[in-house]
């Protein structure tokens, strides 16, 4: 684990860390769960030749429910999905605001560094 250096960004550097990590871990859980998923197609489609009539239905419930979970999982993932984009919409918010606080801090500067000048209208002589 990488030590923040203190700042104000820490805590938003922080969250965006772990928010990334968990978007990692679930991506990478949801590619092995894919592939059971595959895996449980291909044994219901093998199973499905030999089946009896009683037996099909109860193999048919197990796949409902099978279809369940992987529409549960792709729901855990696209909510991921939307809290990362949420994040780097906020990220991005933040540094558009951090900018525009500079530059009203600079503009403010030159404002003050200009009123303090003497002003003097006088044409140049050639």
């Amino acid at each position: 684990m990488e030590l923040l250096p203190p700042s104000p960004e820490a805590k938003i550097q922080h969250d965006t860390d772990q928010n990334i990590a968990e978007a990692i871990k679930l991506n990478n859980s949801t590619y092995d769960y894919a592939k059971q998923i595959d895996q449980i197609g291909e044994e219901v489609k093998n199973y499905s030749h030999t089946v009896s009539p009683g037996g099909a239905q109860k193999l048919t419930a197990q796949t409902l429910g099978v279809v369940l979970h992987v529409l549960n999982q792709t729901l855990r993932t696209q909510s991921t999905g939307l809290k990362l984009h949420a994040q780097e919409v906020a990220l991005q918010n933040h540094r558009e605001k951090e900018q525009t606080r500079q530059i009203l801090t600079e503009t403010d500067s030159l404002k003050n560094a200009m009123q303090s000048q003497p002003v003097a209208f006088e044409f140049p002589r050639f």
